[in-house]
């Protein structure tokens, strides 16, 4: 089954948009009050915001260029987007590609 174009492409736009936050947080990291709980709390926040951006983007580069594992994956990243919630807008979107193209053979 192929994915959407444009589901693809709000992975990819969503994929874009969590890079950048990840970065942004983990540039929070060298503050004097990123310690602690709170340092671990910024790790994990810009980690996991780099981490499903890498996935996003790979997955919807995949699904550009229709490879068998692409659906799977982009599953995989559009459940984690909107698990972000920065990237969730992106997410949703993916899923009602991957949704309704189920339903569309083509």
């Amino acid at each position: 089954m192929r994915i959407p174009h444009w589901a693809a492409s709000a992975l990819l736009a969503g994929a874009v948009v969590l890079l950048l936050w990840g970065l942004f947080v983990l540039s929070f990291k060298s503050e004097p009050s990123a310690v602690g709980r709170l340092g671990a709390a910024l790790f994990v926040i810009g980690g996991g915001s780099i981490g499903t951006g890498l996935v996003g983007g790979v997955a919807a580069i995949g699904a550009m260029l229709r490879t068998r594992w692409a659906r799977g994956l982009a599953w995989v990243a559009a459940v984690l987007m909107v698990l972000t919630i920065v990237g969730a807008w992106a997410g949703i979107i993916a899923l009602v590609g991957l949704v309704s193209s189920r339903r569309v053979s083509g």
